[in-house]
């Protein structure tokens, strides 16, 4: 169940992404990805972006769930600190 602040956050969330790109930008991605491969260089470009959206959220949530920024020397030596990513595949069964 959703509470009234994840709602607002959702949109939130929704108008600064919807701001981030401008509408003349957002064309020029889609006219570029059509021209690379039509339909599916549009999906490509919508995997793409969804790559970097997820990877962005991971790194926030490892920053917060740590409560230091990557790079930051104030985990060395805790035993609760980046190691460094590996290659993962997300499977959606459908």
């Amino acid at each position: 169940m959703q509470d009234a602040s994840d709602s607002n956050s959702e949109s939130n969330a929704g108008e600064i992404l919807a701001g981030a790109l401008s509408p003349e930008k957002l064309d020029a991605l889609v006219k570029d990805a059509q021209a690379n491969g039509g339909s599916l260089g549009i999906q490509e470009l919508l995997n793409q972006l969804t790559k970097a959206v997820l990877e962005r959220a991971l790194e926030a949530e490892m920053t917060h769930h740590l409560g230091y920024e990557k790079g930051d020397p104030a985990g060395a030596g805790t035993g609760n600190s980046r190691n460094g990513r590996s290659a993962k595949r997300v499977s959606i069964a459908g």
